[in-house]
C-alpha cells in the first residue's frame, strides 16, 4: 500500500476503494450490495492490520459523500476512529497528529446525516477493436506525428485497451508513413527503460481527431509485458515525461 500523505485518500488503497465504489454505484449496486462486493475483492487487505482500517475509513466516507452510506460501513470506520486502529501505523511518525486530525473530522461528518443520494453516471469502459500489430498515428501537441504499434491488449474492469509500443519516427504530417518495418521503437532513457505502454483511447471529439487509424499492420518488436499506463487527461504530459515528446 503506497502512502504520500496523511489525508483520507493519500495512498494507494484508498483512491482505489473510492473509484471502485462509484463504478459500482454507477452500475446500479445499492450501498450494502457494492460494500460486500468490496470486502469479497479485498479480502487479504481485510486481514491485514493496516490496511483494513484504511479499508473501512475510505468506504465510509465514499459512501457518505454519495449519499449512500451503509450502517455496516459506519459503524465499522467509526469503531477503526474510537480503537486508534488506524493510528498504530502513524505511532512513530511525526505526522500523527495530523492524521488524528483527519479521523477525528471523519467521525463528526459519519456521526451526522449524509446528504442526499448524488447521481453516479454509469462508468464507460474502454472497448478498443485495433489490431495487433496496427499501426495508429497520434498527433502531438505541437502537431507533430508520432506512430504507435500495437503489441498486445489489457483487459479489466475497465475494459479493453490496447497495448502500444513508440516507432522511432516523428514527421509534420501523417501521409509520409515510412517503411514501419524499418523502424525501431523507442525506450525511456531513465532507469525504468519503459517501451510499451497501455494507451487508452480518449473519450473527448477534441482528443480523438488526434489519433488515425492508418491501415498499415506490421509485426511487433516487443512481446507484450510489463507495461506501463498512459491514460487520459495525462497521456501529452507521460509521452513528455517518458519519451521527451511535446
Amino acid at each position: 500500500m503506497g502512502t504520500w500523505g496523511t489525508a483520507l485518500y493519500s495512498d494507494d488503497l484508498a483512491a482505489d476503494l473510492r473509484s471502485e465504489f462509484r463504478d459500482l454505484i454507477g452500475e446500479g449496486l445499492s450501498p450494502t450490495a457494492v460494500v460486500n462486493r468490496l470486502k469479497k475483492e479485498y479480502k487479504s487487505s481485510l486481514r491485514d492490520p493496516d490496511e483494513a482500517p484504511v479499508f473501512w475509513l475510505a468506504v465510509a466516507d465514499t459512501g457518505w459523500r454519495l449519499g449512500r452510506l451503509d450502517e455496516d460501513a459506519r459503524q465499522n470506520a467509526l469503531s477503526v476512529i474510537e480503537s486508534d486502529q488506524d493510528l498504530a501505523r502513524w505511532e512513530t511518525s511525526a505526522d500523527r497528529a495530523k492524521r488524528q486530525r483527519v479521523l477525528v473530522k471523519l467521525q463528526a461528518q459519519l456521526l451526522s446525516p449524509p446528504p442526499p443520494p448524488k447521481y453516479i453516471a454509469r462508468p464507460v469502459k474502454s472497448a478498443s477493436d485495433w489490431q495487433l500489430g496496427e499501426i495508429i498515428g497520434f498527433q502531438l501537441l505541437s502537431g507533430r506525428w508520432v506512430l504507435l504499434r500495437v503489441i498486445g491488449h489489457n483487459e479489466d474492469k475497465g475494459g479493453r485497451s490496447a497495448v502500444c509500443e513508440l516507432l522511432d519516427w516523428t514527421a509534420e504530417s501523417l501521409p509520409s508513413i515510412p517503411d514501419v518495418d524499418a523502424l525501431s521503437f523507442r525506450r525511456e532513457a531513465g532507469p525504468r527503460g519503459i517501451s510499451q505502454f497501455l494507451f487508452q483511447e480518449p473519450r473527448t471529439k477534441r482528443d480523438r481527431i488526434r489519433i488515425v487509424r492508418t491501415g498499415v499492420v506490421s509485426t511487433p518488436a516487443q512481446k507484450c509485458g510489463g507495461y506501463t499506463a498512459f491514460v487520459w487527461p495525462f497521456v501529452d504530459r507521460l509521452f513528455h515525461e517518458v519519451f521527451n515528446l511535446e
